[in-house]
């Protein structure tokens, strides 16, 4: 499906009925990650929206100024399209910096929060020159060296436990990926927020899952977050690596639904839309 959302066009899967989850996708893949949780949370009775984020996938990217906020103003606009008023968000790393964006600034939005292979801090001295190594790739024409190279952070240290059709479904994810797309995203993420210090000030309903592996999100952000956030349901860690709702797709989504099922939805007394007939309620 597609919606004209500031100025662009943003494709997303929505599929289901009931109260809804959206579901924010890593960088630099798209909406098709999350593959293997959509039958599983439909068949739970959720309504699962699953975007391209501006220039990923199908999202079409007409502005090359992009910062985590312009990622998640088109969420919102693609909820408002949606007539939705309230979801569930689950976000796996970059997504994650999206969620937490959507957190403080729109938190009467967020229902509850899935915060996955994430982490509240900025990028420190070492990760913003990596970015820029990147980035100078980019401007030289190495498109496809750093995709590669991203690829390989994303399975770094648990490739050769992964399937050979995990492997292939990772790497066609990151194939297709613009170079202008890599470079918006390379500096949003180098430049967003740190949220470390506003953890305790963040009631939204939180599960975070992590991944003991993980080569990209150290698993020690998993028990920060724990730590701080005051409305923290539960704290999981997967034995796999970065991308723990494709590796680990079972486990992920029991832990996923055990939350979900937390956040009580109430009937809505009038609707014109009737995939809106239930919401998730403040809890």
């Amino acid at each position: 499906m597609r919606a004209q959302i500031n100025d662009n066009d943003i494709h997303y899967d929505d599929y289901g009925h009931g109260p809804a989850v959206l579901f924010l996708h890593d960088f630099p893949l798209n909406r098709k990650m999350w593959k293997p949780q959509i039958d599983a949370v439909t068949a739970a009775g959720f309504r699962v929206i699953a975007p391209d984020l501006r220039g990923f996938g199908s999202s079409t990217l007409k502005n090359d100024t992009c910062e985590i906020g312009t990622y998640s103003d088109d969420i919102i606009a693609l909820l408002n399209s949606l007539g939705i008023g309230r979801a569930a968000v689950c976000g796996l790393s970059m997504g994650g910096y999206v969620l937490f964006d959507l957190i403080e600034r729109y938190p009467e939005r967020i229902a509850g929060a899935c915060l996955v292979s994430t982490r509240p801090v900025a990028d420190d001295i070492h990760e913003r020159a990596r970015r820029g190594e990147l980035l100078n790739a980019l401007n030289q024409g190495r498109v496809d060296e750093v995709r590669d190279d991203l690829c390989a952070m994303l399975i770094a240290g648990h490739d050769r436990k992964l399937p050979a059709e995990r492997k292939r479904d990772i790497q066609a994810l990151t194939r297709d990926v613009r170079p202008e797309t890599l470079a918006d995203a390379l500096k949003a993420i180098s430049q967003r927020k740190d949220y470390t210090f506003l953890l305790k000030q963040i009631d939204t309903p939180t599960l975070i899952i992590g991944a003991e592996q993980d080569q990209i999100t150290h698993p020690h952000h998993s028990d920060l977050m724990a730590q701080q956030l005051p409305n923290c349901h539960d704290r999981v860690k997967l034995d796999c690596g970065h991308l723990v709702n494709m590796e680990k797709a079972k486990s992920f989504n029991s832990h996923l639904l055990r939350f979900l099922r937390k956040l009580r939805p109430a009937p809505v007394e009038s609707c014109d839309d009737e995939d809106d007939l239930e919401i998730f309620s403040p809890t």
